[in-house]
C-alpha cells in the first residue's frame, strides 16, 4: 500500500472535492431547506451554528438525494464562506417557504420560516470558532461529531474527546475502504447489507442520525477488511454524514 493510503488526508481531500463541487455550483437547484441561525458577535463561524447548517444540510441530502444548498437564516457573508469547509453550500435568501427547516428550540427569532417540516435543534454550548478545529479534524470529523452527539432536540456541550472518536471513526473508514478487496459476498453478507441499508434509511427518517451512525459504525466494528461492494456500499450510506470522505472512496474504491 502506498504512503497516500494509510491515513486519511483531510485537508488534501477537502480542497480537491471543494473546487469540484464549486465548479457545479451553478447547476444547484434554489435551496428547499434552511437553518435559522443564532446571532453571534463574532465574525467567525461558531461551532453552534455550524451544527444547525449541517443537520440542515444532512437532511437536505438525505430527502433529495443529490448536492443541494440550503439557506443560512442570518448567516454573516463569512460564515457562509466558512460553510464550505464543512461540505455544504449556504446561502442567506431570507425568510420563505422552505420543504424542511432546522431552528434552534428555545430561541425568540425576529421571525421564523414557512416550512411543510420542522426540526427544532437544541443548543451546542461552550464551544468555539469552527477555524479552530478545521485543521486538526477537518469537516466530515465535525460533521460526525454534531450528527452523532445525540438526539437533535437535546442541549449539549462542547467535549473536544467526541471530536477526537470522530476523527478517529473517519480514520478507520478510510482504512477498510481504501484496502477494500474484489471478493464475491456470499448470500449471508448481502443480506447483512440489506439490513444495514434499511436500518440507516429508517434511523434516519426517524431524525435519528446518531443511530444511523450507530449502526454503520456497528457493522464495520472488528472487520479487518471489506470487499469492494461492502466499501461501495458503506461510502454512499456515509455520504450525507461525510460527504468528503464518501467522494473520495466511491472514485478510489470505483478504481480499485
Amino acid at each position: 500500500m502506498t504512503e497516500s493510503l494509510k491515513r486519511y488526508n483531510h485537508g488534501l481531500v477537502e480542497r480537491k472535492w471543494k473546487k469540484s463541487w464549486n465548479e457545479e455550483g451553478a447547476k444547484r437547484c434554489a435551496p428547499a431547506v434552511c437553518a435559522l441561525l443564532i446571532p453571534k458577535t463574532t465574525a467567525e463561524l461558531d461551532l453552534e451554528n455550524a451544527r444547525l447548517m449541517v443537520l440542515a444540510n444532512f437532511f437536505a441530502a438525505s430527502l433529495f438525494e443529490e448536492k443541494v444548498s440550503i439557506a443560512a437564516l442570518g448567516a454573516q457573508a463569512s460564515w457562509l464562506e466558512s460553510s464550505s469547509y464543512l461540505g455544504l453550500w449556504a446561502k442567506d435568501l431570507g425568510f420563505g417557504t422552505y420543504d424542511f427547516a432546522v431552528v434552534p428550540r428555545d430561541y425568540a427569532a425576529p421571525g421564523q420560516p414557512n416550512s411543510l417540516r420542522v426540526l427544532a435543534s437544541g443548543r451546542l454550548l461552550n464551544g468555539g470558532p469552527v477555524s479552530d478545529f478545521l485543521p486538526d479534524f477537518g469537516g466530515d470529523a465535525l460533521r460526525i461529531y454534531f450528527l452523532y452527539l445525540g438526539p437533535p432536540g437535546r442541549d449539549y456541550e462542547f467535549r473536544w474527546q467526541g471530536l477526537v472518536s470522530a476523527h478517529r471513526f473517519v480514520q478507520r473508514v478510510w482504512q477498510l475502504g481504501s484496502r477494500a478487496e474484489e471478493d464475491a459476498l456470499d448470500q449471508g453478507a448481502q443480506e447483512r447489507l440489506l439490513v444495514l441499508k434499511s436500518a440507516v434509511a429508517a434511523r434516519v427518517l426517524q431524525k435519528k442520525p446518531h443511530t444511523a451512525l450507530a449502526a454503520i459504525m456497528g457493522y464495520i466494528k472488528g472487520k479487518q477488511r471489506l470487499t469492494k461492494a461492502e466499501a461501495l456500499v458503506i461510502a454512499k450510506l456515509l455520504r450525507p454524514f461525510t460527504p468528503f470522505l464518501s467522494a473520495e472512496l466511491l472514485y478510489l474504491v470505483a478504481a480499485l
